[in-house]
Parts: C-alpha cells; structure tokens; sequence
C-alpha cells in the first residue's frame, strides 16, 4: 500500500509538467549525427571576426549539442554563414578625456543550415543579430567586447540548432 501512494505521489508532478510543454525527449533533430561548419565569410572591413565566430561556433556545437563536427564531406549536415555588418557605437564618454566609457557592439550575420543528404532547409535566418555593450576597465579594449560579442552570437546560432517548439 505504502509503495502504491509513494508511486502516485512521485508520478502526480509528471503529469501536470506534461502539459506545461516540458519533455524528456531530445531538443535536437536526432537524424542529424554530424554538422560540417566551414569557415564563415566576413563582407565588413574589420579582420579575423570570421576566424573566431567560426571557432566559437565549433565550440558551441561541441560542447552543448549532441552533434559531432565533421567534414563537409561526410557530415549529415552544413551550418554556412557570412557576416554582414558590424556596429560599434559609444554609449557614453568620459568628460575630460574624451575616451569611451560604454560601448556597443553589434554582429549581424546571415546563415543557413541544411540537410546534405536531403537537401532540405534545417534553419535560415537573416540579419541575425546580437550585441553585448562593455564598460572598458583600464587597459581593455575593443577587442574585448568584439569577443564578448562573438561568444553571444555563437551561442544563439547554436540555440536555432534545437528542434521548434
């Protein structure tokens, strides 16, 4: 009897999470074992951005997604991208230097994945954006926020890898 009601009383909350949209199912395309991330092209002038946004995807794919980097060759699946703008903006100056408190950067991309034994579109999305604002300490600079930036970016295209609600 005891065992009877500790069962309901552990099964009760499951029911009433199954109809909250919670799951215990995967939030990934489980067809697709391996994802090919060839290096992203960069249409705006500032140099390496693609370089590190393509490693800081390859990270992120890595380290929270059931997929497996692969060759385009032999991957299931092809995550290409390009970079179409860069905004940096100061949000405020110091007064007697002149020099930048706050500043903004943005990171637009275009980017596509797809099925390469399907062909079918997986996700497209268009002036995908994300920004981080940074508040530079002594001896930082825009780099700093540019990577703060890239690290964002990388992991909000991974997040558009999951399944749609």
């Amino acid at each position: 009897m005891k065992w009877m009601i500790r069962t309901v009383l552990l099964t009760l909350p499951m029911l009433f999470l199954g109809g909250c949209g919670y799951t215990t199912r995967s939030l990934y395309n489980s067809s697709i074992k391996t994802v090919a991330v060839p290096m992203w092209r960069n249409e705006t002038f500032r140099r390496q951005l693609e370089f590190k946004l393509t490693e800081a995807i390859d990270k992120n794919i890595e380290a929270r997604t059931p997929y497996r980097l692969a060759s385009r060759s032999t991957a299931d699946s092809v995550l290409t991208g390009t970079i179409v703008s860069v905004q940096e903006n100061v949000l405020n100056s110091n007064f007697q230097t002149n020099l930048p408190q706050q500043t903004q950067v943005s990171i637009a991309v275009d980017f596509t994945w797809r099925d390469l034994r399907t062909g079918k579109v997986l996700e497209v999305r268009k002036n995908f954006s994300a920004s981080a604002s940074e508040v530079p300490a002594i001896g930082t600079q825009l780099p700093d926020a540019e990577q703060a930036v890239i690290e964002r970016l990388a992991r909000r295209i991974v997040d558009s890898m999951q399944k749609p609600w």
